[in-house]
Order: C-alpha cells, then structure tokens, then sequence
C-alpha cells in the first residue's frame, strides 16, 4: 500500500490535500459530531482495510473538513505521532452536547467597531507572539468581522509576571442579551459541607477555552491590534455571558452523573467525603468523567485528600469555616485610609467576612457615614478606632461551625445596640457546647431610629429571624433577648375571630361609624358611595360633644378645636387638663350605672355532668353561611372551670 502526500503548506503557502482514496466518513466539526465517536470509528475503518497508524497520519487531512482541517494545518509542525494527533483533536472539540451552549445574542444589531489601543513595543512584541500560539491552538483565526474590540495584556495573579491576553468587551457586553443562569450562593455550598471530613479541590485547565463558539457568533467576538483583526473560535474571557455559559457546562455535567459528593462555582470544582476510602472512589468516579466529558484538570492548582482545604476565600475543615489566610494578610497590611476610593477598598475586602464578625454594622457605622453624598472626608478618631477593631477582629482568625442539619436545637442572640441591630445564631456541639453558626447585622434605617428601646429589641428579633429563616423553619429553637418587656409576646393568647367583643375599641368605632354613615347614605337624594362620606362623617363626630363626656373628642386629644365646632359655636370648655378628668370621672359613672344595671339582670347558671346543653357552630370558610347557629344537644363529661365544661360532641372533644 502506498503512503500518500500529508497536507502541509508549500512554499507558495498553499495546502496540499491527500485524496480521500477510502470511503469513510470526514470529521466536520460543524455537523456537531462527537469526537470520540468518530475517531472510534476511523480506527475501526482502518482496522478493516490494514492501515497503521503512519498510514493515518499521513492520510489525515482528506478525512477532516472546515475549522478542523485548518486548525491541524497550522499545528502541522508540532504532530508527529497519532497519539499526538488524538490529543490534539480531542482537546480541541469536547461532545456535541455542548457546542450550542456557547450561543448568545445582542440587543440590538448596532455593530461595536472600536480602534485598537496603543501599546510600547515591549507589550506589543508580547501580544503578537500571544496571537499566534492561539491562532496555532485554532482558538482564534484571521477575520474580516464589521465587530472590532481592543486587545489589551493583564497579569495572571497566580503565575508571577506572566500575562494574559484580553480583549475589552464592555462595549459589546452593553449589547448582549443576559443569561438568567445563576452562581450558586456560597452559603448554600458551604451547608452542604458540614458532615464532610476529607476534601480536594479541582482546578479546570483553559475552561473557557475548551468550549466552542456556533459558528454565526464567531465574528461578534473579532478584536482588533495593531498589526490585524482576529476573531475568537473558543469562549474568550470577558463577555457577559461566559460565566453563565461555563458554570452552566459544568453543573449540567454533575448533574448527568448524578454527582453528590461535589459541587462547582465556575471552574472551581470541591470534593468532599466523610473517610478517605470513601474520598479516593470519588475522586476516581470524577476523574472518569473528566476523561469522558473530555475535561482537562490544571494539576499546579489542584489539591487532593486533604482534612483542610482553601476554597473559594474560605478555610474549611471538618464543621468548620474560617476566613482565606492569605485575605486576611492583605487586609491586615491595608494602611488608614486617605480617601474616598480607599475606604471603599478596605470596607469591600472586610465586608465579604461580614458575618465573621459580631456587630459588624456597629463597628462599620462611622467609616460608613464618610461614603454618603455630599460628606467631606474627615478622618476621626472614632473612624480609626473603627478601622483598627475591624482588622483585629478579622486578623484574630474568627472561626464558625457549618450548619449541621441532624441537631435540631438553634439559639439565637439578639440585640438592638444604638445605631444598628445585631443577631447571632449558634448550635449545640456533641458535648452540648453552643458555637457560633453565623453574625448578622445590620444599620438602623432612618425612620427606625425614632423607635423606643422595646420596638428596637423587637425589631433584631423579626430581622434574626427573617435573617435565619433558612435554618429556623421546622427547627425547634430558643431566643436570647437582653429585653425583659419582650418575655410576655410569648404569653400573648390570640383571640377568636368569631369574638369581635374582645376586641372591643375597634368594634365601637366600627359601630358608630356604620350608624351615622346610615343616616347620611339614606339622607341624599342620590346615591353617593360611603367612601366618599367617610371623611366628613369622621369630622362631624370628633367635633361633637359627647354624650357621656360632654366633650368633643377633638377637644380631648388636641386640647383645641381645629376649628368652630358646628354644634354650639359658642360653647366654652374647661381647660383641656380639667375636661380630661371630669371626661373620665364622667366615664367612669356612666360604666358603674351600666355595671348596676346589669348586675340587676344576669343571672348566674350552673351546669353538673350529665346535662344537655347545645353548642355554639360558628361559621368557619368551610361552612355554609345558613348553616343552623347551634347544634346538639350534647351532654357534659365534666366541668373544667367556673365557665368551662367539656362536653362528649361526636368525633371531637370540645370544650
């Protein structure tokens, strides 16, 4: 069998293709196929007419087609063996399922077409040679795109003086559409975490990198240098859409696999187990995956089998989180701020641990007052006290247990302090021990700080418990308050909707309202809506005298009459002191005639065990409005007090 040509450039920069001798199928990227699948197949076609693997390398270009066939050209030079060609393909295309997944679209069809950026010689030698090891990697290619985004260099913060080539896509990311694919919340991953004993940490190689654009898309992504323009055939970094794009790859991988021993947050992936044996299966369960996703690993990143483990800006061990050592050095060695844009700077870095730190908000409040509109920067004592406790708390290295979901016991501290509302909650130990679960506080709002002490102890409770909820509900839990007045909500009864009596001033109101907007609805020739009446009716009782205080309720509460009282213009009161005691004396009176009057009348009956009596039915949603008032008669088991008495009512025990 005679070897054929393999394609590669002449010296006139044309390619040679071998001529496609055998009938098999070409991998074309661009019909989404799988290529593990098809190389499983050319090997097997092979197989079938005696073909070995030189004979593959050297035939290879006339069974590629589009974006393939010119990526292998321009990495022509660095192939020598089919292995290395394997490598190289499957590197370059991961399975079908996610090519489309790169897709996104922009608001509008305005084109971004920007001039590239001036650069020194030093950095424009860098971004050339970095253009060309991606063009060699087919990550990018030549374009005529009307869309053009300046190149600019940055620093990778892990690699030392090295840089990285990125592309300045604000403009376009105004246009695009955004992707409702959300990050999982930290605190949720950390929960997750709480029974976990052994953890390792996965970092994925050139994430972005490995998961194509569709084709229409590539020449949104075109940015532009000064020696020529160039489109993206990868996911670049920078535009809006790549983390939700990316995270989404990744979750959905986990969740094919029905992964439950770990979890993502972009290219961060988190293993955890409860023994080492159990961890070593899982690592091997999602090194196969990565294998058959075709998911690369960066090993200097990765870390395996360790009892504690850097995650994310956070130390954990078993039940146990704490802040990232190295955050805290940089926070610890922050200087006083001298400005606005400083302060900022120290306030965002110390807010990520905000619920590390008890009465946060408290300590935060003067740095914060120097961050409104329109205050001049003035640094105080009080501020540099501020400033000094929050980097000593930080730099303390405060330590919270993780949530564990089998103990049901929750404590919860509140607090209201002068300037702000404060709660922690905490959870007993195998030894009964209370820890510290998570702080939280908050700054008092403008109008909460009108409110009284009792209000604002009040008010850290609900906040705690709206704070917590996620934890509290269904728990049984306690609440520490330093606020006696507060002990008796406990004890507060909640009375019957079907026994307005006890809620007797807002039935009185209601009933002398209702009379007198009677006698004014049925009073006008026309129908005019009682809410309309309302406002008048309202201001004719509160200027009228009182039939049993003989003063106007207006008078009473003012102590003045907002203006002439319609009855009796020329009446004189007493000085508003002295009418308040004789409208109470005279109230007093009028209750002691009523007391008498209906002492006069009532009389006392007794019930014995074994008497019938009927039961009262109130009408509850679920009863029909005519339904009779009463039922039974129902006969007495026993009397439970002076007015209670437990009667044998069928299917229920009702007293």
């Amino acid at each position: 069998m005679n070897d054929k040509t393999n394609a590669k450039p002449d010296e006139s920069g044309i390619v040679m293709q071998a001529t496609n001798s055998v009938n098999i199928i070409p991998f074309d990227p661009n019909n989404s196929m799988n290529v593990n699948f098809w190389l499983k197949y050319f090997n097997d076609k092979c197989q079938e007419y005696n073909f070995d693997d030189k004979w593959k390398l050297n035939n290879i270009t006339a069974y590629l087609k589009n974006s393939a066939l010119t990526e292998y050209v321009n990495s022509y030079d660095t192939i020598k063996t089919w292995e290395e060609f394997v490598s190289f393909l499957t590197e370059r295309y991961i399975s079908p399922n996610l090519v489309n997944l790169s897709d996104f679209t922009l608001k509008s069809f305005k084109e971004v077409s920007l001039r590239p950026y001036r650069s020194s010689p030093v950095e424009e030698q860098e971004i050339k040679s970095q253009v060309q090891k991606l063009l060699q990697a087919g990550l990018i290619k030549e374009s005529n795109s009307p869309y053009s985004s300046p190149a600019t260099l940055a620093f990778k913060r892990d690699e030392g003086k090295k840089t990285r080539l990125c592309i300045d896509l604000r403009k376009l990311n105004a246009l695009c559409k955004s992707d409702s694919e959300h990050l999982p919340l930290m605190d949720s991953l950390l929960d997750k975490l709480s029974k976990a004993k052994i953890f390792s940490s996965l970092d994925l190689a050139s994430g972005y990198w490995r998961v194509p654009i569709h084709p229409k898309d590539t020449e949104k992504l075109a940015f532009c240098t000064n020696f020529g323009l160039y489109e993206w055939c990868r996911l670049p970094f920078g535009i809006k859409v790549a983390p939700p794009i990316f995270n989404r790859l990744i979750r959905r991988i986990l969740t094919k696999y029905k992964i439950d021993f770990g979890c993502n947050y972009f290219d961060d992936i988190i293993v955890y187990s409860s023994s080492e044996l159990e961890h070593w299966k899982h690592l091997k369960t999602l090194f196969e995956i990565c294998e058959k996703e075709n998911v690369k690993l960066k090993l200097s990143k990765c870390v395996f089998a360790q009892t504690k483990i850097s995650f994310l800006g956070y130390e954990i061990e078993q039940g146990k989180v704490s802040p990232n050592n190295a955050n805290i050095e940089t926070i610890k060695k922050l200087q006083t701020p001298t400005n606005v844009k400083e302060l900022q700077r120290f306030l965002g870095s110390v807010n990520v641990y905000n619920k590390f730190i008890p009465q946060y908000a408290k300590l935060r409040y003067p740095l914060h007052q120097l961050l409104k509109k329109d205050v001049k920067f003035n640094w105080t004592n009080e501020c540099q006290d501020a400033f000094d406790k929050l980097k000593e708390t930080l730099t303390t290295k405060p330590v919270l247990n993780l949530y564990n979901p089998d103990v049901t016991s929750l404590t919860n501290f509140c607090d209201a302090p002068q300037k702000s509302v404060g709660a922690v909650l905490k959870q007993p130990d195998a030894s009964d021990v209370l820890h510290p679960i998570a702080y939280h506080s908050r700054t008092l709002r403008d109008y909460e700080k009108n409110y009284a002490i009792t209000e604002l102890e009040c008010l850290a409770i609900v906040d705690a418990l709206d704070k917590f909820y996620y934890y509290l509900h269904g728990q049984k839990f306690v609440i520490h308050t330093d606020h006696a007045a507060l002990v008796w909500l406990k004890n507060v009864k909640h009375l019957r909707a079907h026994h307005p009596q006890t809620n007797v001033k807002v039935e009185r109101v209601n009933q002398s309202l209702v009379t007198r907007l009677k006698c004014k609805v049925n009073s006008t020739s026309t129908k005019v809506p009682w809410t309309k009446l309302l406002e008048s009716v309202t201001n004719e009782y509160n200027l009228t005298p009182h039939s049993i205080t003989k003063y106007p309720p207006a008078y009473l509460v003012l102590g003045t009459l907002p203006y002439d009282s319609p009855i009796g213009q020329n009446s004189y009161y007493e000085p508003v002191n002295e009418a308040r005691n004789l409208a109470l004396q005279r109230t007093i009176d009028y209750h002691n005639k009523n007391k008498i009057r209906y002492d006069a009348r009532f009389v006392d009956k007794k019930f014995n065990p074994g008497d019938l009596v009927v039961y009262v039915e109130f009408h509850y949603p679920n009863t029909r409005k005519l339904s009779p008032p009463f039922s039974g008669p129902y006969e007495i088991i026993k009397e439970c007090s002076e007015v209670t008495y437990e009667i044998n009512k069928p299917n229920s025990l009702t007293k």
